[in-house]
């Protein structure tokens, strides 16, 4: 029961991370269409703050999934 309730938290986190990130206005944006200006750089502050936090809470999630598996069998 914590595990799903754990994992609920977590999901929620990570949506809400997730639409943090996106950039661009508009459907095309979404879908990943060309935003004017797009040239590469780096990612500073917030931005890659945020996008480390969704890797470790992916992470966090796939082994919370993983050990509620393992606690059903």
């Amino acid at each position: 029961m914590l595990m799903n309730i754990l994992q609920i938290v977590v999901s929620v986190i990570l949506i809400l991370i997730i639409l943090l990130q996106v950039k661009g206005s508009g459907f095309g944006a979404a879908l990943g269409g060309m935003s004017g200006g797009s040239v590469y750089r780096t990612k500073r502050g917030l931005e890659r703050t945020l996008f480390q936090a969704t890797i470790i809470l992916t992470i966090v999630f796939i082994f919370i999934s993983f050990l509620s598996v393992q606690s059903q069998k």
